[in-house]
Parts: C-alpha cells; structure tokens; sequence
C-alpha cells in the first residue's frame, strides 16, 4: 500500500521541486545541533517557525522523530501556508492507507473543502491510487477526472495504471485503450502545464511506454509495434530493458534481425530464458550466420548468465545450524523446522506493506515455478511483522489479487512479547529475508532485501537451492 505514496512523491520530485536541504554538510542544521545555550536555541528555533516558508525542511530535520514538534509546525504551515509545496507534502503524508477505503476517501473529501481554491492534484492523486488498489477503475477515475492540470491527470493515469496491472491485466489494458486519444494529444505539445509546470512530452512518454508494455504483455504485437518502436526510439537514454526487448523481440517477428538479435541476446545473457525469446534468437541466428551451429551458440549464451550466478553465489555460501522454529499454515497447522527434514527449503519473509518484497516477487514466482514439480525443494512464504487485525484474509487476498501461487505460512505474533517469533529466531531485521536451508537443517544462504532484474534473483535463488542440495 505504501507504494502508492511512492508513486506519487516520486512525481512530486520529478516536477523538479524539494521541499527539504540534505542534511549532509548542512551547516544551518549544524549550527542548531551544535548550540548549548538553551535560550539561544530557543530564540533560533522560534524564528524559523515564525519566518520563511522555506524553514519547513530545515525544522523537520531539526527535530527528527519528536512527533509532536514536527505536527506542530506542520499545522503552522498548513494555516499559514496552504498553497506551498510543503504544504503539499505535509497533505500527502497525512494518507494512512492502512486505514482503509472510507478512511482515505473522507480525508480527501475534507481536504477539498478546506483547501477549496488551491490546486490538490496530487492529493486528487493519492485518492485515486487507493482505489486502484482494489483495483475499482469506476473510483479511480472518478478522482483522477478532478485533476486541474491536463498534463498531470495523464501522470495520475500512467500511475493507476501501474498499480491495477498487478491485479488485473485486461482491465487495465481495457483503461488505458480508452484513456490513448487523451494521452495521444500531448505528443506535439512543448509547453508546460500552468497549474503544475508539468512536462507534457515527459507526461506522454510515461504514457506511450505503460501503454506499450500492456500491448505487448496481452500478445497484441502487431497493435504494440509502432508504440513500442516509438518509446524505444523516446527512452534509450532512460535505459527501459522491458522496451528494448519488447522492441527487438516485435522486430525480430518482422524479419529485422540484424538490429534485433544483439539486443536479445544480451537479454538471454541476462537471464531471458522464455522459450518465445529463444525461438526468436534462434530464427535471427540462423538468417544472419546460416551453416552456424545454433544450439551452441544460445547454449553459451545461457552458459554465461549461468556461471556468472554461480560464481557469485558460491561466495555467499555458509553453513550454520538452523534456528527451530514454528510458523502456521492457512488452516492454522502449526509445522516447524522437523517436518521438513530431509527437504531443501527456502523461507522468504514478507509483509503486505512491505514494497521490496512485492517487487521480489515476480522473481521468486520464477523460482518457485522451476520447483513445482520436485517434492525435495519447499518454498515457504512465510508473512511476519503483521499490522493488521486479520493478516492472513490481508494476506491471502494480497497474494490472490496478484495471481502469485506462493504456499501461505504466517508468523503470528506472541499476545505476550507482541514479537513475530519466527521472525526473532532467524534474527531478521529487515525485509524482505530469505534463509535457504538444507535437508540436514543447515543454513546455507541468506539474502536481504530485492535488487536487479527478475530474472537474475530468480536464477541466484535457484542456484542457492541447487548448493545446498550438493552440500547436504
């Protein structure tokens, strides 16, 4: 759920404005944190408040995690300074998805009429996204429909359009067919918005290339060719993998082998092992260099991708007595460590709100996927660290909407310590953690967090497994 308010800081930022000063080497902040006369700080301090819009990020760097110094300040902004880009942030903060729906849609409602004359676009925004969530496309646009600015609502698309893409491909698609002649319009367009200062060819190419990716992803391919040539052409200074490959995989359909293969290659040498991309790497190998032994040559391309994993992940190799524990089964089954004996599990520690793991996840489906039919490797996903009141119907429904077909395990916590003691017996401290262990019930590989393509995690994760069922 956080994502959404990722989503929407990260277009905050990228209209170019920031509402904070680092606080590396900032000297103003120094000079507050290094002053010992008392009345003299007090003095500072109570000028800034009163002053300058601009204090606003100095303050909130001053007082760190006091709670109700930074409310108070935050308030004082609101009164005095509504229309502010703090301002904008203090609003957007204020969204607590995890209160629900009708929590976030009542706060919105209240923002409208309090702020009524002052743009709230992003705030129009963060409604909106909450709505995709569930995915209600009806709700969603109805909010996005109020956005002021042209160029943003477009963003604001592009945005939910993100997010519904995870629960429901068809409607999504189905939205963003619908919404294209809009989007479309901005194409020739080279003036900024007036309400937000908006970049409409930065709006439009968000657009094209979410719109692209859809085509592509539902095999529309003579529909997604021209707009993905397109957002190639647009994004190769951004460095969009998924256009590139999308590009040279729809080129290479068209018999344009010699600019498509050395893109799919290198996406085969990165872990693209999808039978259509092979096929399609062989069909260009074989128009370009006939009488070449195909088979080597994508077998060494594979071969590269594969030894490099494994060098890497021979590194990290450790061989440690795993922790008992216990976990529970979505009927409620109490299973630890012992009924697993003899089994190469891999546990992978999660939360709903947790971003990193969500994104982690279609690399771990990946992973699970090559183990599905082998009874000696288990996967369990294991959710901890719950904030809910029903965390397995949050769970459960979390991964359902998703289509992800990970065995459930939760990780209660103790009424008494209000510790996830799963969690506390592997010592995790962030996640997502995954603890690979051995049939002998030795921990032969962990891993923090989620960084680089799926493709490649998937491909460690499987190499990881493949280890420890040598070194049992």
């Amino acid at each position: 759920m956080m994502k959404n308010l990722i989503f929407a800081l990260f277009l905050f930022f990228a209209l170019g404005v920031q509402a904070q000063e680092s606080e590396e080497k900032n000297p103003k902040l120094e000079a507050l944190q290094n002053e010992k006369d008392k009345a003299v700080l007090d003095k500072k301090l109570k000028e800034l408040e009163d002053g300058d819009i601009a204090n606003w990020g100095l303050l909130n760097q001053y007082y760190g995690r006091d709670k109700a110094k930074i409310e108070a300040v935050n308030q004082r902004i609101l009164k005095k300074h509504p229309a502010s880009i703090a301002a904008r942030m203090i609003r957007m903060h204020s969204f607590d998805y995890d209160q629900g729906l009708d929590a976030v849609e009542a706060l919105g409602q209240k923002m409208f009429k309090d702020y009524a004359g002052i743009n709230l676009d992003m705030e129009k925004t963060m409604v909106a996204l909450a709505f995709a969530e569930e995915p209600d496309t009806s709700k969603v646009m109805q909010y996005i429909n109020l956005i002021e600015d042209p160029y943003y609502r477009i963003f604001s698309i592009t945005l939910a359009l993100d997010i519904i893409g995870g629960y429901n491909s068809t409607m999504t698609l189905d939205l963003a067919q619908k919404e294209w002649p809009t989007a479309l319009q901005l194409k020739d367009e080279k003036t900024l918005s007036k309400a937000l200062e908006v970049d409409p060819q930065m709006a439009y190419v968000e657009y094209l290339t979410a719109y692209a990716k859809l085509l592509f992803k539902a095999e529309k391919y003579q529909e997604a060719y021209p707009l993905t040539k397109e957002a190639y052409e647009r994004s190769k200074d951004r460095e969009d993998s998924e256009i590139a490959e999308n590009y040279a995989f729809l080129s290479s359909l068209n018999g344009q082998y010699k600019e498509a293969l050395p893109i799919l290659a290198d996406a085969v040498k990165k872990g693209k092992f999808d039978k259509k991309y092979i096929d399609q790497v062989r069909k260009g190998y074989a128009a370009l260099y006939p009488g070449q032994d195909v088979d080597a040559y994508i077998d060494e391309l594979k071969k590269d991708f594969i030894d490099e994993v494994k060098t890497h992940v021979a590194t990290l190799m450790i061989n440690e007595a795993a922790p008992d524990f216990f976990v529970t089964d979505v009927n409620g089954k109490k299973v630890s460590l012992a009924d697993f004996k003899g089994k190469t599990i891999v546990l992978d520690f999660w939360a709903t709100w947790c971003g990193p793991c969500v994104e982690s996840f279609p690399a771990m489906q990946m992973a699970a996927d090559r183990y599905k039919e082998d009874p000696s490797v288990k996967f369990l996903f294991i959710h901890t660290w719950e904030n809910t009141k029903d965390p397995l119907a949050d769970a459960s429904s979390f991964l359902a909407k998703r289509n992800y077909t990970f065995d459930l395990y939760m990780d209660p916590k103790d009424p008494s310590t209000k510790r996830s003691p799963a969690a506390d017996a592997f010592k995790v401290d962030g996640i997502p953690a995954k603890f690979i262990i051995d049939g002998n019930g030795r921990v032969r590989f962990t891993a923090a967090g989620f960084s680089g393509k799926a493709e490649a995690v998937a491909e460690e994760v499987v190499q990881m497994v493949e280890m420890a069922r040598k070194g049992s």
